[in-house]
């Protein structure tokens, strides 16, 4: 009797056991799911907020279009690189940025307005920013990813300038 009692006392724990690690699986799954919908969400914020920033980049700093602005005020968005890179292409006396290299650098060109139209996402935090450069379709390349709330741009490649 006593062995038919632990028999079924232990098939009693067992199938608590299994009950609660089938439960416990089912919340993993859960909770990995709601890791996935996290992450994508904070990715697409990401998005978000680089397409925002080269927009203004090049509607404030590279075109104009928003009056010309000091390029001064976003170089903690740059890498020491990009910067150094700017700086020793900038050809004119006292201290600037050559953030022509962000366009096409065609000299003489059929319209007078400059614009965005569009700013698209690829791997490895690349993003193209394609544009209307007087009249001219260019586009550059940016690596750019959030680094403490902050756009931050480690590389870009001109696209126009090949």
């Amino acid at each position: 009797m006593k062995r038919i009692i632990c028999i079924g006392g232990l098939l009693v724990l067992s199938a608590h056991v299994i009950l609660a690690s089938c439960g416990g699986s089912s919340q993993k799954t859960s909770f990995k799911e709601s890791m996935e919908e996290t992450t994508e969400s904070v990715s697409v914020n990401e998005q978000n907020q680089v397409n925002a920033f080269l927009q203004e980049l090049y509607d404030k700093y590279v075109f104009g279009n928003d009056g010309l602005g000091d390029f001064e005020e976003s170089v903690e968005h740059f890498s020491p690189e990009i910067l150094t890179k700017l700086r020793n292409e900038y050809e004119y006396d006292g201290d600037g940025y050559a953030v022509w290299l962000f366009r096409t650098g065609a000299q003489d060109d059929p319209e007078n307005k400059s614009e965005v139209t569009s700013i698209s996402t690829e791997d490895d935090g690349w993003y193209t920013v394609f544009f209307n450069d007087m009249g001219i379709k260019g586009s550059c390349r940016f690596q750019a990813k959030l680094v403490d709330g902050k756009v931050f741009v480690s590389e870009f490649e001109n696209g126009s300038l090949k």
